[in-house]
């Protein structure tokens, strides 16, 4: 079992795929052997989807070695931290297990359970535990964020916030 994930989360979790499964709302061919959706499933209320969401980012491995974190937030600004983050063998959000699982959802799409604010509260969520997590210094390339998205928001907060992490770089340009 999961640390941190407790008999009855799990038994929650079952119930409510084999109820998607019966109710052949969510079909059996999109399960993985952990029993988390491959794809972008699709949801009859809107609240179960997002409330499936939230329960998934939870068990989701977003860990990351010391130094290793890089994060981003603004136009352009996802493809120089992957780019970075691969030359200096570190790590983006959607680069961790748990984080390609949710880019892999694909949550912000046309087809998407969710609404863009309900992807976003997911995601969010999912930020945070990840700079929750970070250690060392950490890398972010947020040239041009909104002042409202989720960098400025959620991860600088809980970077600030995080005792185990050293230096907050600021890199503009690789």
């Amino acid at each position: 079992m999961m640390q941190g994930f407790s008999s009855k989360k799990l038994l929650k979790s079952w119930v409510m795929a084999l109820t998607l499964i019966c109710l052949n709302v969510l079909p059996l061919t999109t399960f993985a052997a952990t029993g988390v959706p491959l794809e972008p499933a699709k949801f009859v209320p809107q609240q179960s989807a997002v409330e499936y969401y939230l329960e998934l980012v939870e068990q989701l491995d977003v860990t990351t070695a010391i130094n290793k974190s890089v994060f981003y937030s603004g136009p352009g600004n996802r493809k120089l931290a992957e780019i970075y983050a691969i030359a200096e063998d570190k790590t983006t959000l959607e680069m961790t297990p748990g984080g390609k699982q949710l880019d892999d959802q694909r949550l912000f799409e046309q087809g998407s359970p969710l609404t863009p604010a309900q992807a976003t509260q997911v995601w969010g969520r999912l930020s945070q535990r990840y700079a929750q997590q970070a250690a060392g210094d950490v890398f972010c390339f947020v040239t041009g964020a909104r002042p409202t998205g989720v960098f400025t928001t959620v991860e600088l907060p809980e970077l600030k916030k995080n005792k185990k992490v050293g230096n907050i770089y600021n890199v503009s340009r690789l």
